[in-house]
C-alpha cells in the first residue's frame, strides 16, 4: 500500500466507503447536500438532490445527468472550481441513482467510488469552514493522512 499514490488511496477509500453504505443513493445525496453550501443557486443541483431523496425518480436520472452536464459545460456562464466540483458530485449522484434503478445502459460501475475523492478535493480547495465541516461529517471517517 505504501507505493499507492494519494489519488489511488482516495479512490480505494471511496470504493470502501461507498460499498459499505446500506443506502448508497441516499448517502451520495447527503454528500451532495453538504457540498451545496454557499456555492450558488442552481436548479440542476436541486433536481439531483430531489432525485437522490426519491427512489421513484431514479429512472429519471439520465435526464438529470444530462441537464447537469449541459450546465457544467455552459461557456456562457462558467463555473468556478468549487462549483465545478459541486456539479461533478451531482453528476455522480445521478449516475449512482441511474445504476441503482437498473436502467440501461448503465453508467460506469465505479461512479459511487469517486464521490469520496471529489468531495475530498472540494474540502481541500475551499476556504469555507462551514462547507469543510459539513462535507467532512457527511463523508465520514477518511483514510489516515487525507
Amino acid at each position: 500500500m505504501a507505493d499507492q499514490t494519494n489519488a489511488q488511496r482516495l479512490y480505494s477509500w471511496g470504493r470502501s466507503r461507498f460499498e459499505k453504505q446500506p443506502t448508497p443513493v441516499a448517502w451520495a445525496g447527503s454528500v451532495l447536500r453538504a457540498a451545496n453550501r454557499n456555492l450558488g443557486d442552481f436548479p440542476e443541483i436541486d433536481h439531483a438532490l430531489l432525485l437522490a431523496e426519491t427512489e421513484e425518480r431514479w429512472p429519471q436520472a439520465r435526464e438529470v445527468f444530462d441537464r447537469l452536464r449541459r450546465r457544467s459545460l455552459d461557456q456562457n456562464a462558467p463555473l468556478n472550481e468549487e462549483q465545478a466540483l459541486l456539479f461533478t458530485l451531482a453528476e455522480l449522484v445521478a449516475k449512482v441513482a441511474h445504476n441503482a434503478a437498473g436502467m440501461r445502459p448503465p453508467f460506469d460501475h465505479d461512479s459511487g467510488w469517486r464521490i469520496w475523492p471529489v468531495a475530498h478535493r472540494l474540502i481541500s480547495i475551499t476556504d469555507n469552514p462551514e462547507l469543510q465541516s459539513e462535507l467532512t461529517t457527511a463523508l465520514g471517517e477518511g483514510p489516515e493522512g487525507s
